[in-house]
Parts: structure tokens; sequence; C-alpha cells
């Protein structure tokens, strides 16, 4: 069964899928973390694939948060994956509270 990472930002609701996550890293811009899949992605943009999804807080300004922010993360991951399988999504509420999604994408050039 597939288990899932809740998030939630201007009342839409993302879901990440906590099975093919493979890292969870900082991002390129103020705050960001991402979250990279183990799997190759959707098509996304021209010749580009969804790897993954930055979550971005405004808040984690600096190096510090940034590093809190990831262990945040993680530790809403490894709680997810201990609840009960018939529970497959897993709300998490990071360190600092998370203000943009986005796919991380590559392109295969």
């Amino acid at each position: 069964m597939e288990k899932f990472l809740k998030v939630t930002v201007s009342d839409q609701d993302y879901l990440i899928n906590v099975n093919h996550i493979l890292t969870v890293e900082q991002g390129s811009g103020t705050g960001a973390v991402d979250i990279l899949y183990d799997i190759v992605g959707h098509s996304a943009t021209g010749a580009s694939e969804v790897i993954g999804v930055t979550l971005a807080a405004s808040t984690a300004d600096d190096a510090a948060k940034v590093k809190e922010q990831i262990g945040s993360i993680v530790e809403a991951i490894e709680d997810a994956l201990s609840t009960s399988w018939n529970r497959p999504i897993f709300v998490i509420s990071p360190k600092y509270p998370v203000t943009s999604v986005a796919q991380v994408e590559k392109a295969w050039a």
C-alpha cells in the first residue's frame, strides 16, 4: 500500500508519495527543501520530467533554519511510515510553514 504526505498551502492540498522518496535536501530558493523521487517522473514542460517536489517556507530564510526544516520533514516521513497502513495519508506540519509547492524538473536533452 502506498503512503502519502499531505501538505496544505493556501487551502490547496498536495500529496507526496512517501514510498518513492529517495532523498530530502536543500533546494535552490529561499527556504526551499527538495524531496526527490526514486523514479522517473511524468513529462512536465517540453522535454523535462518531474523528479520531485520543492516545499518552500519563506520564514526558513537562512541555512540553519533550512536544516531544521529538512529535519522536520524527515521526521514527518518517519512518522508517516510508522502509522497504520489503513491510514495512507499523513498530514505534515514542518517546523516552518510551507508557503509554496513546486515541481522539481530535469531536462534530459
